[in-house]
């Protein structure tokens, strides 16, 4: 088959390399959520913050912020984590309580940027420096305490906010966070689909060695 052949046919092949991959990263496109863990760790209770936000189309509402580093209350559902601040506040909508009755405030410590929620007004602050789709990180520990003294009876989630403006969302977790992966799975189906393509392209674009004729 000589090279000019052989090339016109392997075009025909590059959508069908193109779909799987495009499939793959579409499937690892996700919505960014923010997490709440609250949990037990060496008597005491530990409320860890992590994931990232898109804030884009997110407007501010106002402003508001804990009074206190660190804070929980059960009956009213909000979350508190990191320093104390009063910030830009952006709208939230989800349960408007954790079926409590304890408030406990403030943390014995905090650490990370804030990042506090605000349930029965439908309020989200985050730090003024955040920016949109890199990691939150921040946590608040009581020290002395255990979920059952903050009213809560149960574990795994408890509550989950959608980010007025926007398709992310914030969760509750009664439990401790599970260990990260390195990479979602799509993301590395699509990152073999890549290389397995241009390793193929390669080949193609690579001058045929046509052996000898007698």
């Amino acid at each position: 088959m000589s090279l000019r052949i052989f090339a016109q046919r392997s075009k025909r092949f590059t959508p069908l390399l193109a779909a799987p991959a495009a499939l793959l990263l579409n499937q690892g496109q996700a919505k960014a959520v923010l997490t709440y863990n609250i949990f037990e760790s060496a008597g005491n209770v530990v409320v860890q913050t992590s994931g990232s936000l898109n804030l884009t189309g997110a407007t501010p509402n106002g402003i508001s912020g804990c009074s206190a580093n660190g804070a929980i209350r059960s009956d009213l559902a909000v979350v508190c984590s990191g320093p104390s601040n009063i910030l830009p506040q952006y709208g939230i909508l989800g349960p408007a309580s954790f079926n409590g009755t304890v408030v406990i405030v403030p943390a014995s410590s905090v650490s990370g940027i804030t990042a506090s929620f605000f349930a029965a007004v439908n309020g989200f602050v985050i730090d003024s420096t955040y920016v949109s789709n890199t990691p939150i990180v921040s946590s608040a520990t009581f020290n002395g305490t255990t979920l059952a003294k903050l009213g809560f009876t149960t574990t795994g989630l408890i509550g989950t906010w959608t980010l007025n403006g926007t398709s992310e969302s914030i969760q509750v977790i009664l439990g401790a966070p599970t260990a990260a992966t390195a990479a979602p799975l799509p993301l590395l189906g699509a990152g073999a689909a890549f290389g397995w393509s241009r390793r193929l392209r390669k080949r193609i674009a690579a001058p045929l060695i046509t052996p000898p004729q007698a």
